[in-house]
């Protein structure tokens, strides 16, 4: 049962974001290069976003001496530093690829594949990995 879980699990990581990209297609008529807009600025997020955390944010929450297993104030201390570090390296690719790339996707329809695109890439390489691990 848990293995049949896992493949439900993987599968469902993959194929939902692409069934919404099809649904949100065929519904407000936006296109996929949108989809692969949004995709790929959070990809160029990550490249920066993962080696800042490992050079720079987790060397300096050691040397304040906090580590995940403690409880309170110290762990709240961390959950807002990585999550403020993800927040920043995300929104400052989003700025840039609507300052740059993309310029004439400024709607709720081409905004919403964007977004699509943007959240529906981290669920697919997650769950590609998922399915990697359950290999």
């Amino acid at each position: 049962m848990d293995i049949f879980v896992r493949v439900i699990n993987a599968f469902l990581m993959v194929a939902l974001p692409l069934a919404l990209g099809v649904f949100l297609v065929n519904w407000l008529k936006v296109e996929w290069k949108i989809f692969g807009i949004g995709a790929a600025v959070f990809v160029a997020s990550q490249v920066f976003h993962i080696p800042f955390n490992i050079w720079v944010l987790s060397p300096g929450i050691e040397k304040m001496g906090l580590s995940n297993s403690q409880a309170g104030f110290g762990l709240a201390v961390i959950a807002i530093s990585y999550g403020l570090s993800a927040g920043i390296f995300e929104e400052v690719a989003r700025f840039w690829a609507y300052q740059y790339w993309a310029k004439d996707t400024r709607n709720w329809p081409a905004g919403l594949m964007f977004g699509a695109g943007h959240g529906g890439i981290e669920a697919i390489l997650l769950g590609a990995l998922a399915a990697y691990g359950l290999i």
